[in-house]
């Protein structure tokens, strides 16, 4: 069979290794009939795929991911003969595999000891616009973590300089190049994922830019939500909203649109809110959970109430949108959210309607969710129920600071 040569566009670029190898792997093409290729300007050679698409475990393909963290000249072709193998039912040699769990071992480790020496070099800065730092590193694994360092940095621009070559962040892209040649755009999502989830070990109290730990929560994967849900549905509305709206959880409309409050509970919302004089673009509008929980039915997905472990994974990222927004009223949508904004069992109808002073000085407001209006069966009952949770939205527009004029 003739040779194949795959063209990536540079020495760690797994988006186009994987796209190339789910083609050829679906073509049945064995490991030793590819050549890879790095050239930074050469053309994306990507097959097309010739088969039905098939699956791989997600440990399968983090052990992948990890090996081509390395520093392995054949780490390409390593990497591709554990898709082939698990994919055709083929074994791979034990002093290979033993070979790709060592480099995947060390990539890990560095990660580990890359994290520490991140925190430490931010913490001190060099006082220059730009954030500089050289780091010695035997791995990958500096690159794998670019998000990372843009996270934690706020989106302000950096500079890394790293054995061999140097990555940049201008503050709009990323750039990318050996030494001796000039920088070259590439994309974060063209990067492997950590050998370690990014969420762990990063600080999320440092970040201090609102689009910072709106791109960071995307790539969490702390509680098994992550692992199901379409998406991460962080809040949205402006940063430095008066008033901020908190729900439970989005549904399996949020879900697939990737924001929140826009199935039927966010239409009728919406439409309280302008009942009440509140204009949405004006607020912030958030979730206790910020994943689609769900069992599924059929070709159906049934809403599940989230439990202690998913609100408390969840915890750090609301709490980041209220320590960067500051509102002065925080509005508690359902038992679920005010549980976790209150720190205790909350019964609705025993706190709804009323100002309550909240540990940081905002000032809070208990109503119920906006779904439950939905399942009001009787139609008097829910025009009562609607009047008053516009009641409760005017009282929570009542108590918001006045505009400086």
């Amino acid at each position: 069979m003739p040779q194949t040569t795959i063209t990536l566009g540079h020495p760690i670029d797994f988006a186009r290794w994987r796209s190339a190898t789910r083609a050829l792997v679906g073509q049945h093409v064995p490991p030793g009939d590819i050549t890879w290729h790095v050239a930074p300007s050469g053309p994306p050679d990507t097959p097309e795929p010739a088969s039905p698409p098939f699956r791989i475990p997600r440990e399968t393909m983090q052990l992948a991911a990890d090996v081509l963290q390395s520093m392995l000249p054949d780490r390409f072709t390593l990497a591709y003969h554990l898709i082939y193998a698990h994919a055709t039912g083929t074994e791979i040699p034990p002093p290979e595999l033993a070979r790709m769990e060592d480099v995947a071992q060390a990539v890990r480790a560095e990660t580990v000891h890359l994290r520490h020496d991140l925190f430490t070099l931010m913490q001190r800065g060099d006082g220059h616009d730009a954030w500089n730092a050289t780091l010695d590193a035997a791995t990958h694994a500096p690159e794998c973590n670019a998000r990372f360092m843009t996270f934690q940095l706020s989106l302000a621009p950096w500079r890394l300089a790293l054995p061999g070559r140097r990555m940049e962040w201008t503050g709009e892209k990323l750039l990318y190049g050996q030494d001796g040649t000039a920088p070259a755009p590439i994309a974060f999502g063209s990067l492997p994922p950590p050998a370690m989830p990014l969420v762990n070990g990063l600080d999320i109290s440092r970040i201090t830019a609102l689009p910072a730990v709106a791109l960071a929560a995307r790539t969490c994967r702390i509680c098994p939500m992550a692992r199901h849900a379409t998406q991460t549905v962080f809040g949205e509305g402006r940063s430095d909203a008066r008033m901020m709206f908190v729900g439970e959880q989005p549904g399996d409309k949020e879900d697939l649109a990737g924001r929140p409050f826009v199935g039927p509970a966010g239409q009728l919302f919406d439409r309280a809110l302008l009942e009440a004089g509140i204009a949405r673009d004006d607020t912030y509008v958030t979730n206790t959970v910020k994943h689609f929980k769900f069992r599924p039915r059929g070709t159906r997905r049934i809403h599940e109430k989230a439990g202690p472990e998913e609100i408390a994974s969840c915890a750090p990222w609301l709490a980041a949108e209220r320590r960067i927004i500051r509102p002065h009223v925080l509005v508690m949508l359902g038992a679920t959210a005010a549980s976790a904004l209150l720190g205790r069992p909350v019964t609705i109808g025993r706190e709804r309607s009323r100002a309550i002073t909240l540990a940081d000085g905002t000032t809070g407001v208990v109503t119920v969710h906006p779904s439950f209006l939905l399942r009001v069966p009787d139609e008097a009952a829910r025009v009562r129920e609607y009047d008053r949770f516009v009641a409760d939205l005017k009282l929570a527009a009542s108590l918001r600071a006045p505009t400086a004029p």
